[in-house]
C-alpha cells in the first residue's frame, strides 16, 4: 500500500505572445476506490484564479483563465496519495452467467456509454479481425478473459514511443501494431466493446520503484464484470495491478480525460514538455 508524493509539471511554450488563455485541467486525483488523497494542489504561472467542478464521469476538473500576455504557461500539479492494491473481485455469477448477462437488454442499456464507439475508439473490420486472431478463451469467465486479453494485446502491439499521435485511430494502431500506453488502452477497450464487455479509459500516473529515471503519466483500462463490478487491467504492463497505478480520471477514451485542454488568442504553440516525479514516502 504505497504512500506516494507526485509532482507533475506541464510547460506550454508559444512562438510569440498569447493572451486570453482559457484552460481546463484534469490532474487532481480524488479519493475513491483503492485511492486515498491526503492533499492535492494545482498552481499555474502566470497566476490565475481557479474554479472547480466534477464532470459527468466523476473527475475533478480545474478551470482557469489567464488574461495577461505570456509566452509560457506552466501548470504544476502536486499530490500525496496512498494507493492500494485492487481487491479481488467477488464473483456473484458463474462464468457462463457472466457472459450471458452481457446480452441482457437491461445490462446493455445501463452501460451504453461504455459499449458504444467513442471519439478515439471507433473501430471496424481491423478490430474484428484482431479479435478473431487473438481468440482469447472465455471458459473461465469475463474477469479471467480480461487478464488474458491484456496479455494478448501486450504481445501483438509493440510499445514504441513516437509511433503514434494523440489522435491516432484504433484501426491505425491495429494495422501498424505499435503505439504507446494510450494506444494499447484504446485497442483493449475496442476489443472489449466488440465482445460486448463495457470498458473505459483510465488516466493517471505509474510509480516504478525498480525503474531508473523519471516517472510517467500512464493509461490503462477498467472493464465491467457482470455480477462483480469494475476491474482494472493494464495491457502495457499485464498482470494484476500492484498498487503502483495512481488513477486521476476515467472516461470513454482519452478525449474525455486530457490532462490539459484549452484555447487562447495569439501566436501558435511551439512546444509542450511534461515531467513527472514520484517518490515513495514513509507511512505515518
Amino acid at each position: 500500500m504505497p504512500r506516494l508524493h507526485i509532482r507533475h509539471r506541464t510547460e506550454l511554450r508559444y512562438a510569440g505572445t498569447a493572451c486570453e488563455s482559457v484552460n481546463e485541467v484534469r490532474l487532481v486525483p480524488r479519493t475513491g476506490p483503492r485511492l486515498r488523497v491526503e492533499r492535492a494542489s494545482l498552481e499555474v504561472r502566470p497566476a490565475a484564479r481557479m474554479s472547480r467542478h466534477v464532470d459527468a464521469f466523476g473527475n475533478e476538473v480545474r478551470w482557469f483563465q489567464v488574461v495577461e500576455p505570456h509566452d509560457v504557461l506552466t501548470i504544476d500539479a502536486e499530490a500525496v496519495v496512498t494507493s492500494e492494491v485492487p481487491r479481488p473481485l467477488l464473483r456473484a455469477l458463474f462464468p457462463a452467467e457472466q457472459w450471458s448477462t452481457l446480452d441482457h437488454p437491461e445490462y446493455r442499456d445501463l452501460h451504453t456509454e461504455h459499449l458504444a464507439a467513442s471519439t478515439y475508439v471507433r473501430y471496424g473490420a481491423g478490430v474484428a479481425e484482431l479479435a478473431d486472431e487473438l481468440a482469447v478463451p472465455e471458459e473461465r469467465g469475463v474477469d479471467r478473459w480480461l487478464l488474458r486479453l491484456a496479455d494478448a494485446v501486450s504481445e501483438v502491439i509493440a510499445y514504441e514511443p513516437g509511433a503514434t499521435a494523440v489522435d491516432t485511430p484504433v484501426e491505425d494502431v491495429v494495422r501498424h501494431r505499435r503505439g504507446v500506453c494510450q494506444d494499447l488502452a484504446h485497442v483493449m477497450i475496442a476489443l472489449c466493446r466488440h465482445r460486448g464487455v463495457p470498458a473505459r479509459y483510465v488516466s493517471g500516473w505509474l510509480y516504478g520503484p525498480a525503474t531508473a529515471g523519471p516517472a510517467e503519466s500512464h493509461a490503462w483500462v477498467e472493464a465491467h464484470v457482470p455480477g462483480a463490478g469494475w476491474m482494472e487491467v493494464d495491457p502495457t504492463h499485464p498482470g494484476r495491478l500492484d498498487g503502483h497505478h495512481v488513477r486521476v480520471a476515467t472516461g470513454r477514451d482519452y478525449a474525455d480525460v486530457p490532462p490539459l485542454r484549452g484555447s487562447y488568442t495569439g501566436a501558435p504553440a511551439s512546444g509542450m514538455t511534461v515531467s513527472v516525479e514520484i517518490a515513495r514516502l514513509e507511512t505515518d
